[in-house]
């Protein structure tokens, strides 16, 4: 069984690939706030709600590109459900880490770099 998170991040990666844009995607309240935490630093373009009726919902989401290059190059699912990943605060500036990791903390959806970021379960990796 795949978890929805991956499902999403498998989905934002095979969209990029192919520069389709917008992206429909099932709708859960985690998926919205990480979709947003990725809009809120540039790595998407637009996010929005669909909402069809009490029962049906999507995230609509469109890709941002730089030129001819998207932003998105590779996503990496990091945390999975049978294995989850905690880092603390000297674990997130490390200088042999390369590319950028969100990370679910106490305040919300938080980037590695963010300077009040103290440390988390590690969601995924833009490598």
């Amino acid at each position: 069984m795949i978890s929805s998170v991956a499902n999403m991040l498998a989905h934002l990666k095979n969209c990029t690939r192919i520069r389709k844009s917008p992206i429909h995607i099932p709708y859960s309240k985690f998926k919205l706030n990480l979709a947003l935490a990725f809009e809120r630093h540039g790595y998407i373009k637009k996010v929005s709600l669909l909402r069809y009726n009490t029962n049906r919902s999507e995230i609509l989401i469109e890709l941002a590109y730089s030129g001819k290059y998207n932003m998105i190059q590779n996503v990496v699912q990091i945390s999975k459900p049978g294995q989850r990943i905690y880092w603390r605060k000297n674990h997130l500036r490390d200088k042999h880490r390369v590319g950028v990791y969100f990370l679910t903390t106490n305040n919300g959806i938080k980037m590695n770099l963010d300077p009040t970021c103290v440390g988390g379960e590690v969601i995924c990796g833009l490598v």
